[in-house]
């Protein structure tokens, strides 16, 4: 009886359970603010289309991304330098900005606020003990394209 009712109760816990490809990182997102970083180049880029700012979020996010964690960046359009236009098309990548490290793809993607995109990535660890990486974003609005970079460090962990 005893192993009949620990079976039951097996089972009632582990379908309660979602495999982790269908959780939400809403939640997760949620529970992270962005933030321009000390070791950004630029928080607000200022290009011929229109002004973007970039922000990241981690857990334990201090001044450095840390490597082998996830962490989360946010793309945002704040004002448009001419008519309006909407963003059609995100797309990045990271590279070591004095070291080689291959190209790491970013997929960006909307949110539910207007030209707000968030992407999640996760740096390779280095030998060394920091390192900067360069973020280059394309920026597609409508029938133009805008492709800019910003530099930030990470910190082994």
């Amino acid at each position: 009886m005893l192993k009949q009712f620990s079976l039951v109760g097996f089972l009632l816990l582990i379908s309660a359970c979602k495999p982790v490809s269908e959780q939400s990182s809403v939640s997760i997102v949620s529970a992270l603010v962005a933030q321009c970083i000390d070791s950004q180049s630029q928080c607000e880029i200022n290009t011929e289309l229109a002004l973007f700012n970039v922000k990241f979020s981690q857990h334990q996010l201090s001044d450095k991304v840390k490597t082998e964690l996830p962490f989360f960046i946010e793309l945002a359009e704040i004002s448009q330098q001419n008519a309006i236009q909407s963003i059609t098309k995100v797309s990045a990548y990271l590279e070591g900005r004095d070291m080689f490290m291959g190209k790491v793809p970013v997929f960006f993607e909307s949110t539910d606020k207007d030209n707000v995109y968030l992407a999640q990535s996760l740096l390779a660890n280095c030998s060394e003990e920091q390192m900067v990486w360069r973020l280059w974003i394309t920026v597609e609005l409508e029938d133009k394209t805008q492709t800019f970079f910003v530099d930030f460090t990470s910190q082994r962990l």
